[in-house]
């Protein structure tokens, strides 16, 4: 049984938070014309009851040695169950007058998965070593209890939380882009902001003729990986090494953040007024009156953000797995003969370079900078080098 105090990011959750004049304000005074007095605002109520996170873990471990220790196996499958999760409290109306939403300690989760290593360890003879290394970790966490309506007996079993994951996300279904306003027209109404053709059109999921926050359902895979894996091998032939290592992850999704990337908006950093460039997939794929695709990857290009598209949906999901090529070597160590006459003890010079290679689905910009591709990218490294010993 563990704890983890480590529940919120406000440190005294027992105790209220109320601010001063930085509450709703009035003005005094005929025709308001005399003092203005702010008044207060509570952020958090006070909770004597809160509570530590808790968890009850089990583990089951097993090393395995084959072949006089040539090759080692690890293997480790966990499961837990968490409670006393902090969550807000469902359904309380606006009418008992709180000023900000309650959270307790309510929440339950289960969590399982397997941690598999195997190392490989040969000494073929005096002049050929192998190394190799393999890893995978699938992990788990879904929901088994978590305070919201009743949605099943209301009929919108897609909006609950229960028994998905815990970093699973909510979103709507986008079907393609409005055409024209004929399109709009004939199409349910979405309460999602402004839109116009070359807009994101969302599949109404309850068929009520409205797109709402009823019609978001899961969507994607959560965006905390659920799989890791690594392999990596390395070698050795008389003076000759070389190595390599790969790693990937799976069953993850990211989105493109709509807001970051969407061109020719202004958006003030400190004491400055930039403006937002064009990436080129956009440039090369965008909704316009010339090209009324549907199906583009960017909708209609403005300068203003869009309250309709820029919500959580289907239509800039993207697969986050890869595979990658992390690290590789390749390195030459001068015969001990030639070193002795050089005055050194070892002399090895060598070739390596980090993230070569990536696969992936996801083709615009590296897969591992997530929804914005305006930030800075990872960076392919090739070193060149010598070691020496005296």
């Amino acid at each position: 049984m563990v704890g983890d105090d480590q529940i919120s990011d406000i440190r005294f959750f027992y105790l209220s938070d109320v601010l001063i004049n930085q509450g709703g304000n009035f003005v005094t005074g005929f025709d308001f014309n005399g003092i203005n007095r702010n008044g207060v605002n509570i952020r958090t109520y006070a909770n004597p009851n809160v509570g530590w996170e808790i968890a009850y873990k089990s583990n089951l471990g097993l090393e395995l040695g084959l072949l006089n220790g040539k090759i080692e196996v690890q293997t480790d499958i966990f499961r837990e169950h968490r409670t006393n999760i902090l969550q807000p409290r469902a359904d309380i109306p606006s009418t008992m007058g709180f000023w900000a939403q309650q959270s307790v300690n309510v929440g339950e989760a289960n969590g399982k998965g397997i941690d598999f290593s195997i190392d490989y360890n040969q000494s073929i003879n005096k002049d050929t070593w192998i190394v190799g290394r393999a890893n995978f970790t699938y992990a788990r966490s879904t929901f088994s209890y978590y305070e919201e309506s009743d949605f099943e007996s209301m009929g919108y079993g897609w909006l609950s939380r229960k028994d998905k994951a815990v970093s699973q996300q909510w979103g709507y279904v986008a079907e393609r882009l409005f055409i024209d306003q004929e399109d709009i027209d004939n199409a349910p109404r979405q309460d999602l902001g402004q839109y116009l053709p070359g807009d994101i059109k969302y599949k109404d999921i309850n068929k009520d003729n409205i797109i709402n926050e009823l019609d978001r359902v899961p969507i994607g895979y959560p965006t905390t990986p659920e799989i890791n894996y690594g392999f990596g091998l390395s070698g050795g032939f008389k003076g000759f090494d070389a190595s390599f290592f790969f790693q990937g992850t799976g069953r993850y999704s990211f989105w493109i953040d709509y807001a970051a990337m969407s061109p020719f908006r202004s958006v003030t950093s400190g004491d400055r007024t930039l403006e937002i460039g064009l990436s080129q997939f956009i440039a090369d794929n965008y909704w316009s009156q010339e090209s009324q695709n549907p199906f583009a990857d960017w909708p209609r290009l403005s300068n203003t953000l869009m309250g309709n598209n820029n919500v959580r949906s289907t239509y800039f999901m993207h697969n986050g797995s890869f595979l990658r090529l992390k690290s590789a070597e390749f390195g030459y160590s001068i015969p001990d003969k030639l070193v002795r006459k050089l005055k050194l003890s070892s002399c090895r010079v060598y070739l390596s370079a980090t993230n070569l290679l990536a696969f992936s689905k996801f083709k615009i910009w590296d897969v591992e900078m997530g929804g914005n591709g305006l930030k800075y990218p990872l960076q392919r490294v090739v070193n060149v080098g010598v070691n020496l010993s005296f």
